[in-house]
């Protein structure tokens, strides 16, 4: 996932996406607009009737106390109805924003959960998480920082430019030239930033990617020592950063507040210029040179905000487009329409495959499993062991050939039908920090019986029984209250619950303990001859019963036969392993004895 550039015609068309959220809420938007419309009018009343009170009341030494009592009624009321007004019309503006946002989440997450596996081979999670925690979270600045803060500036720059222009129009002139210099430094801040802003975002990504990996392989890194290097590792991605970050910066600190403090003085010197023009010409009245420069002030503020805000305008649109990029990513195709596997009877005609051109993983494969059967899949690391099991769940298809399920392409069923009707048992459990009871269900809207008598199948029910709030006990992150048996025990529980007619083990037994291994074993007993069973194993004493043996080397089926067929066979590859394997563990056996 490469970072894109942050050109902007690509920038307009992520505006108008993210706008398009905005857009949603039609009435709620009418409202915030309809209260910055009648803040605007409030806010800009004060100067003028303080241009009333020097003028008619001040200079004319007129102290009728009723009209000047009126007088600050009208402004106190314009003044506490503009604040009150902006409050209400804020909340709208952040309500619609955090609403966007919220959709704009839950799509990328939705979305990530729908891409095809392929895409999972190079994406990095770490800048996964980035991109739906922080640069979501840059999209609500461009709501709430940005548009809310620029949207209100300016129709309160277009008030205080009519309240001039009604004042004094040769004078509004001058503040009128303030604009088109503003949108000059903006276009300047843009060209000068915007590469530094994505730059930025990158870094963020790969930074979180980082942790997450430096976290999730922890044990490996103490214990190879390699601390350093990975401290070493981040610190160069934080120096990156930094860097990164001073450039967006400096970029800034030129451009924005400084630019617009200067040109605010020289259209503060344009005004008080003309208004000594027209007291040479006798037509000046003090009153209106007060409310000017009131408006002066008020008027080279929201210019100044909405400069300043330019920055988090680039980053929110850096980050929309990498949100985009994400969320335009190639879904899952749909499959067939057929929605229950019947038997499960499987069939690999003449299957090739490869992850990358040139580089083949499974060659001409042709296997015939009948329903009910137990097929062990073993061979070296590499041999395409695991890639098998991928094919036959669609994670992945072949590059040529096809694969049946009760005489019936794999294309035709729905992923619903495969997804429910093929149980997949990996060799890392995956355990949600939720309760039993959610862990084997995983939202599948599955009866308490159901749960129940999956966990019986997998040896867990009666341990489950011994725990205080039975099926509802909190595993904890990573399922830390369960031993390593017990949590794959619950895995295998998950794979049954929804009784697949397909069972596929992915070396399920490598990590766990001897006791495990034995409960494990009786339970794939208990399922040999109702269960169409795939077993890629790692422990070769565990697939003995097995109604064939498939040995797998650089893709290729070398040799094919049950456990006595292979084991009877002199230079069979399959002897070989299973006679190390064995002799390694009577080792141990004895070094443990002793």
């Amino acid at each position: 996932m490469k970072q894109k550039g942050p050109g902007s015609s690509h920038q307009g068309n992520t505006f108008s996406l993210l706008m398009n959220y905005v857009y949603r809420d039609k009435p709620l938007l009418a409202k915030a607009l309809l209260l910055l419309l009648l803040a605007t009018a409030a806010d800009v009343t004060g100067p003028i009737l303080a241009k009333i009170y020097i003028d008619d009341y001040l200079l004319q030494s007129n102290y009728h106390i009723p009209s000047l009592a009126l007088l600050l009624i009208f402004y106190l009321i314009s003044q506490l109805s503009a604040a009150w007004l902006r409050y209400q019309q804020t909340l709208r503006f952040t309500d619609m924003a955090l609403a966007a946002v919220l959709d704009i989440r839950k799509r990328a997450f939705s979305h990530i959960l729908k891409l095809p596996m392929r895409f999972f081979d190079h994406a990095m999670t770490g800048q996964l998480v980035s991109r739906i925690t922080n640069d979501t979270e840059a999209i609500k600045d461009l709501y709430v920082q940005f548009l809310s803060v620029v949207l209100t500036n300016t129709i309160l720059l277009f008030g205080i430019i009519v309240a001039m222009g009604i004042l004094n129009i040769q004078l509004m002139f001058f503040a009128l030239l303030l604009i088109p210099a503003v949108i000059s430094v903006i276009f300047l801040y843009q060209k000068l930033s915007g590469a530094a802003v994505a730059k930025t975002r990158e870094l963020r990504s790969e930074i979180n990617a980082n942790i997450s990996e430096s976290i999730s392989g922890m044990s490996v890194i103490q214990e190879s020592n390699q601390q350093q290097k990975f401290i070493k590792q981040f610190s160069d991605l934080n120096n990156s950063y930094y860097q990164a970050r001073m450039r967006s910066i400096k970029a800034s600190a030129a451009l924005l507040r400084p630019a617009i403090d200067l040109l605010s003085i020289l259209a503060l010197l344009g005004i008080i210029w003309g208004f000594g023009q027209q007291v040479v010409e006798g037509v000046a009245e003090i009153g209106v040179l007060y409310a000017f420069l009131s408006y002066l002030g008020r008027f080279t503020e929201p210019l100044a905000e909405i400069t300043q805000r330019f920055n988090l305008y680039q980053q929110a649109m850096v980050a929309g487009n990498r949100v985009y990029q994400l969320i335009e990513e190639t879904e899952e195709q749909p499959l067939g329409v057929i929605n229950e596997i019947d038997n499960g009877h499987l069939l690999f005609k003449d299957i090739n495959f490869h992850y990358q051109p040139g580089k083949t993983v499974l060659r001409q494969l042709d296997i015939d499993i009948p329903p009910g059967n137990l097929y062990a899949v073993v061979g070296h690391t590499g041999s395409g062991k695991s890639t098998l099991l991928n094919l036959l769940l669609n994670f992945y298809q072949p590059s040529t050939g096809q694969i049946l399920i009760d005489n019936q392409k794999l294309t035709q069923y729905s992923h619903q039908s495969l997804r429910s009707g093929i149980g997949l048992i990996p060799q890392e459990p995956f355990i949600l920090a939720a309760t039993i009871y959610d862990n084997i269900d995983m939202g599948r809207g599955l009866k308490q019986s159901e749960i129940e008598q999956a966990a019986q199948k997998a040896h867990l029910h009666d341990v489950i029984k011994t725990m205080p709030e039975g099926y509802q006990t909190m595993l904890g992150e990573r399922g830390v209250r369960l031993s390593t048996g017990q949590r794959q025990q619950l895995v295998i529980a998950r794979a049954l619950a929804t009784s697949p007619k397909i069972l596929l083990l992915d070396e399920a037994t490598a990590s766990v303990d001897s006791e495990t291994e034995q409960v494990v074993q009786r339970a794939l007993d208990d399922l040999h001859g109702t269960v169409t069973m795939i077993v890629v194993a790692h422990r070769l004493s565990t697939i003995r019963n097995a109604d064939r043996i498939l040995v797998l080397s650089h893709g290729e089926i070398i040799e094919s036969g049950s456990h006595h067929q292979l084991m009877a066979t002199p230079d069979s590859l399959y002897r070989s392993m299973y006679q190390l394997q064995q002799q390694a563990r009577l080792v141990e056996e004895t070094e443990h004895s002793h």
